[in-house]
């Protein structure tokens, strides 16, 4: 069979859904007699009868109904495929979209960017606060330029740059300091924990720690922001365990306090796809973040 004229397979989807030949004339401001040859041609190509043809009506014989099922499927795939290309175009032409991690996005992102729009006035950024989880399957999709967050326990089809180590630190109140300068795993199951969720990548650290020294840790408050722990803590109703970059005015109500550095430590960085074509703009972002995260070492 030769290849089929995607004109006639438009024509047809256009007759089929406008319910006539004359109705999808009018609609495409052509000639009913056009639309009816162009129909006749691809029942010729394809040696199928698609239409029933009375005086009164026109319709779909069971072979039509097929093809056109068939075919409106994947001219929506088409329709789709095209529609994502022309937004990565359109947004690779002055705007830009990240991924950042809550912790780091809650506590450095704002200077970061503010230098960022200082440097590029005309540029825009999206920003989106995720796991690194969701990141991966961001990035893989194309939906990000790029992701800035902690790096990733098990290993993705993915380029990760490391900038920042972040050691996790305990957030000790008056009422459960014992005086120590550095906590081990054993020592944090001793006292009430403050511990965010099983979904960051924070607590995932953790609980490998505890695992690997067979420790059970059974925090009384679970949450999902740094912020909120470091709260908690304030109100003296545990020990909240946070990486070190997302603790900010902690003192005077609680005494930060570093886990074992030969226990508990991760890096900061940024994941990308391997062989990705960026924006001008994100490499210039991704400078600034990566100066930005140095000094703090």
């Amino acid at each position: 069979m030769s290849a089929i004229n995607l004109k006639l397979l438009q024509t047809f989807l256009a007759a089929v859904e406008s319910g006539s030949f004359r109705q999808a004339a009018k609609d495409s401001n052509r000639a009913p007699s056009a639309i009816s040859m162009q129909i006749r041609d691809l029942e010729e190509q394809i040696g199928i009868s698609l239409f029933i043809r009375t005086r009164q009506r026109t319709e779909l014989t069971p072979d039509g109904r097929l093809l056109y099922e068939s075919v409106s499927k994947s001219m929506g795939d088409i329709r789709a495929s095209i529609d994502h290309v022309a937004d990565l175009v359109a947004r690779r032409k002055g705007r830009i979209r990240i991924a950042c991690a809550p912790t780091l996005a809650a506590t450095r992102l704002a200077g970061i960017l503010a230098t960022f729009k200082l440097r590029y006035p005309h540029s825009h950024v999206e920003v989106i606060e995720v796991s690194p989880q969701a990141a991966v399957a961001m990035i893989q999709r194309q939906e990000i330029e790029f992701y800035i967050g902690p790096e990733l326990a098990e290993p993705a089809d993915l380029q990760f740059e490391p900038i920042l180590e972040d050691p996790l630190h305990a957030c000790v109140p008056r009422e459960f300091d014992e005086g120590r300068a550095a906590l081990g795993i054993e020592d944090l199951a001793r006292h009430p924990l403050i511990l965010l969720n099983r979904t960051t990548a924070a607590r995932a650290l953790l609980d490998r720690l505890a695992k690997a020294q067979d420790i059970e840790l059974s925090p009384q408050y679970e949450v999902a922001a740094s912020q909120t722990a470091l709260s908690l803590a304030k109100a003296g109703l545990g020990i909240c365990v946070l990486p070190r970059i997302s603790i900010v005015d902690a003192a005077p109500a609680v005494r930060v306090v570093p886990i074992d550095p030969s226990q508990g430590h991760r890096w900061i960085g940024l994941l990308t796809a391997p062989g990705n074509v960026p924006h001008s703009y994100s490499e210039r972002l991704k400078d600034i973040f990566r100066d930005a995260l140095a000094a703090s070492n």
